[in-house]
């Protein structure tokens, strides 16, 4: 693992949308939240969202880990410091997490090599930005965006450009500049690309994505056409049908855009809605919070399998030495969790809830807890049940507690599930769109209501696509209109949290979606 920080240069940053853990100083912390912050505005301003009326919970607020270099990022991710990862973000229920480099790799030397290299690597703010597009669109904006859009909508946010009363957007992304240069327009290719075709399928779908995204929403000729594209799709027109009848003749609209590829990036200054800067609230780490940020940050990145025993010393060390501090309780009882040590990880959830009752983190590990006891032991999911309630009533806008309650129920062979336990699915979706898990779970429980065009909706990002698995699931969609269920509700079926797959089980589990693959007649080249 990286050398991860100089604790005494730690500080934490909170604003209205976002958590920051940054080694960097009080000034640059201040900026770099309040660009967050910026950023959000700036998004919302462009989607027509009322933030105020979503009225989202604490639990939504992404929290960034941000530190070192670039290198750092790979081998925090793949422990491996030649992937060339600008940094990463994951989405999901328990509360999402990004991980961002304070700076770009140091080069040795002077060659202009090493000059250019620097140049040509992601910019970290970049990464960040544009999957913070992705977070904010699934939590605000929810619909089934082809790829291309989706990509070049979150390539059009990356690099904006903070100034003291305005913003600038339009800026052309470096890593896209090559492409953009080299690739000529196809819109077929772009917007329903086949299996067979795959030159150029990156280039189309980040460049040119980027391009057409730029070309919708800044010119305002053509604005509000998307809108029409998407409603063409709902209603069942093919890709290029629905093209023609948002954007026009095609070929004109070609023309257009190689005339932009061809030109100068169209940039366009906005002043901010808001003119007051964003309220921050900034802090040194305590002593104890920065003895844990290493662990902190591996545990919250999903560390490998073979790191979680060294994870769990480490955890236990930390407690030798600050045995009531809470930081350092939760973050040992998260180790030993992820390392299925449960009778350790509930001792210490009881121990952070004695140092503080209200802190619902422990009490939803707690409940956590039982729930993955449960696959050994289903008497385990009434107790689960009792303790995500008890979680609820502590933050009753939380989704896990929520998503973890329907889950009692549905993983319950004695029980049906009631009404109620479906309306705190539905709930925790509302909070939590982005999370892969809870928005699988709410796909299940609208098939089994029968309920196939909104479960087509919700599970739109598993169905459309080139891909294998978006292959076989249309055909499993379509064998559930046709009267045979199981296969599709097979497939969608949350698994059991608790259940454990080792190497031998995850191989198995290739194999057998291989032969779908193969049975569905999904190969792609």
């Amino acid at each position: 693992m990286p050398t991860l920080a100089n604790a005494a240069d730690w500080h934490r940053a909170e604003s209205e949308h976002f958590i920051l853990y940054t080694e960097d100083s009080e000034e640059n912390t201040l900026e770099f939240v309040q660009d967050l912050e910026r950023l959000n505005e700036v998004i919302a301003l462009f989607t027509g969202v009322d933030i105020a009326a979503a009225d989202l919970p604490p639990s939504s607020k992404l929290t960034v880990f941000r530190y070192g270099e670039t290198r750092d990022m790979s081998v925090l991710a793949a422990g491996n410091r030649n992937t060339g990862i600008g940094g990463f973000f994951m989405p999901r229920v328990t509360g999402s997490v990004a991980f961002v480099p304070r700076q770009q790799n140091r080069q040795r030397g002077r060659s202009r090599s090493r000059d250019i290299s620097r140049e040509m690597q992601l910019d970290p703010r970049h990464v960040l930005f544009h999957e913070y597009v992705h977070y904010f669109m699934w939590q605000h904006a929810d619909a089934p965006y082809p790829l291309w859009y989706s990509e070049g909508f979150a390539e059009l946010f990356a690099n904006l450009e903070f100034n003291e009363d305005h913003f600038v957007i339009g800026n052309v992304p470096t890593s896209r500049s090559a492409s953009l240069a080299t690739v000529s327009i196809n819109l077929e290719d772009t917007f329903d690309p086949q299996p067979g075709r795959t030159r150029n399928y990156t280039a189309r779908t980040y460049a040119h994505g980027w391009l057409i995204a730029s070309h919708l929403n800044l010119n305002s000729e053509r604005r509000g056409q998307m809108g029409t594209y998407m409603q063409a799709i709902a209603t069942g027109a093919s890709r290029m049908d629905a093209a023609e009848q948002a954007f026009g003749d095609l070929d004109v609209l070609t023309d257009e855009l190689e005339e932009f590829r061809r030109g100068s990036a169209r940039i366009l200054r906005v002043p901010y809605a808001v003119n007051a800067d964003p309220q921050v609230q900034i802090r040194r780490l305590s002593a104890a919070e920065e003895a844990r940020m290493d662990l902190m940050i591996q545990l919250k990145s999903e560390a490998g399998e073979d790191e979680l025993d060294g994870l769990v010393r480490d955890g236990r060390r930390l407690l030798n030495r600050y045995p009531n501090e809470l930081p350092v309780v939760l973050t040992a009882m998260e180790a030993e969790f992820d390392a299925r040590n449960y009778d350790e990880a509930e001792v210490l959830a009881q121990r952070a809830m004695e140092l503080d009752p209200e802190n619902s983190e422990a009490a939803i590990f707690y409940a956590d807890v039982a729930l993955h006891r449960a696959f050994a032991d289903s008497s385990q999911l009434l107790e689960a049940r009792r303790r995500f309630g008890a979680a609820n009533q502590l933050e009753n806008d939380h989704p896990q507690p929520l998503y973890g309650y329907y889950l009692t129920y549905l993983l319950d062979d004695e029980e049906g599930t009631p009404d109620n336990a479906k309306i705190a699915l539905e709930a925790a979706f509302g909070y939590a769109r982005f999370d892969a898990d809870v928005r699988q779970a709410l796909v299940h429980m609208l098939l089994e209501e029968d309920r196939v065009d909104e479960a087509r909706v919700v599970g739109a990002r598993w169905v459309d696509g080139r891909g294998e698995f978006q292959c076989v699931m249309r055909a499993k969609y379509d064998q559930f209109t046709e009267g045979n269920r199981e296969p599709l509700l097979e497939a969608v079926r949350p698994d059991h949290p608790g259940e454990y797959l080792d190497e031998d089980a995850r191989e198995e589990r290739t194999e057998e979606f291989e032969a779908e693959v193969e049975e569905y007649g999904c190969e792609t080249d």
